[in-house]
């Protein structure tokens, strides 16, 4: 494999690209987000790599394209210790050649077979799906000869015959209906019921800048827009509030706790004040923000990103985790639940409000297909090592006086933060237009506790 950096300005994050068959750096090269380095592998006619750039980073994230996904899958079972959160699959499948769940053996052979420079031209274009799409990418089309790109896809082939499909767990699937390439049924019957599927109205080679920013979370600007607000937060904030409420109740039926207890995204201290006439003589309380954590809270403070924070703890070192209205920021859920599973003793608890995706139904362009969260989906999340106790969910209508106000709303709390953006201007011009004074909240609430029984083998093969 090979690989080059197409976006670096020593982040302390990172996002792996695994490119398709047949490509190089050359057609990603404008990808960027900000917060996060990126870097492209492709060429899988080997699996080695000549240095493991990704050892300073926080946190990885990786995406996988078309035969990508495979050799994404196959690195994730590799590296199974690395800080990966988010993983998301776009437009294929871990089973790359398969009758109904990847591309057909016999398709498979005959483009082996028949590999020429007209053949790989002719790839292109039905890869780009349209002649715009593909006069654009012949611009940045790989340069590659024909005897690499033989040589790769008989690597494919050997490489799948020999280890199969790798043993990994995935975030999103993204699904391109017009793909020419790669079956969207095939894709659907792989990925389903395992993932969250979005639908693309695109082809094989879909836009991955927007991809992206739809699937990956700008932390930097979510900790800024927090930063901002924190001398206003708690008294602009009423949904989130009745949120904590809520959620102490549910809370207080496992009391008193004991052991080391976290409290991630503490805020300005909603949930703080009302847990800690819970905690047993013997707890011990840490809170965790990636915003500076007001001084006059109890606890340990640490101010740091909550969600790689949690690669750091220890196994079955802690008795109690609590969040409230913080988890949505992160990049995987799915990864946060497994590590609490991994960190919390027999017995532990783990008690979170995250927003469904019925809140701020009036601005439905505030809400990202990757950032949607249904009850039914956090049950399908919940590791094998935890017993679901509860997964419920209540609604806090907010009036605001004028559009306007409901902006500042925003600007006061920092819950959507609206980056200094074009996009971001045509929003607050329509909500200003069409007079959108009301704002549902829909926090979920979940309690889980960890089985006596589990362990940790049981959490990496999850």
């Amino acid at each position: 494999m090979k690989y080059s950096f197409v976006s670096h300005t020593d982040s302390s994050r990172l996002i792996i690209f695994f490119a398709g068959w047949g490509m190089d750096k050359n057609p990603f090269t404008g990808l960027a987000l900000a917060g996060y380095d990126i870097v492209v592998i492709w060429d899988y006619t080997d699996e080695c790599l000549d240095s493991e750039f990704w050892d300073n980073y926080s946190e990885i994230c990786i995406i996988g394209w078309s035969y990508g996904v495979y050799f994404a899958g196959r690195f994730i079972e590799r590296y199974p210790c690395l800080p990966i959160t988010a993983r998301v699959a776009v437009n294929g499948t871990l089973l790359p050649i398969d009758k109904s769940k990847g591309i057909s053996p016999d398709l498979f052979n005959a483009t082996l077979s028949a590999i020429s420079e007209q053949s790989v031209l002719k790839f292109y274009r039905r890869m780009c799906g349209n002649s715009v799409l593909f006069e654009k990418f012949l611009t940045v089309a790989p340069e590659r000869s024909v005897e690499s790109v033989h040589s790769e896809l008989a690597s494919i082939r050997d490489t799948f015959n020999k280890f199969g499909s790798p043993i990994s767990r995935w975030d999103i699937a993204y699904i391109s209906e017009n793909d020419r390439i790669f079956p969207a049924n095939s894709q659907y019957e792989a990925w389903n019921g395992n993932v969250k599927v979005n639908n693309l109205n695109e082809g094989h080679l879909p836009d991955f800048e927007k991809i992206i920013k739809e699937s990956l979370i700008h932390k930097n600007g979510v900790s800024d827009a927090f930063t901002r607000s924190i001398d206003t937060y708690g008294s602009n904030a009423p949904a989130q509030l009745f949120a904590a409420e809520h959620l102490a109740e549910i809370i207080k039926t496992k009391e008193p706790f004991n052991g080391e207890v976290i409290e991630i995204g503490c805020g300005t201290g909603f949930l703080t004040g009302l847990i800690e006439p819970m905690l047993g003589k013997e707890s011990t309380l840490t809170l965790i923000d990636v915003s500076p954590i007001k001084r006059d809270l109890p606890g340990k403070h640490i101010h740091s990103d909550a969600e790689t924070f949690m690669f750091s703890l220890r196994d079955n070192s802690v008795s109690a985790i609590f969040s409230s209205s913080a988890i949505q920021w992160f990049n995987s859920p799915a990864t946060f639940l497994h590590n609490a599973s991994r960190a919390l003793i027999p017995g532990g608890v783990l008690a979170v409000s995250v927003y469904e995706d019925t809140t701020f139904s009036q601005i439905p362009e505030l809400k990202s297909p990757s950032r949607i969260f249904s009850k039914q989906y956090l049950k399908s999340i919940v590791p094998q090592g935890f017993k679901l106790e509860l997964c419920d969910s209540l609604e806090y209508v907010q009036q605001f006086d004028s559009a306007a106000e409901l902006l500042r709303h925003f600007r006061l709390t920092g819950v959507a933060p609206l980056e200094n953006s074009p996009e971001s201007a045509v929003l607050a011009r329509k909500i200003l237009r069409s007079n959108i004074n009301t704002l549902s909240y829909n926090p979920i609430f979940l309690l889980l506790t960890k089985k006596k029984n589990c362990n940790f083998v049981e959490y990496l093969n999850q």
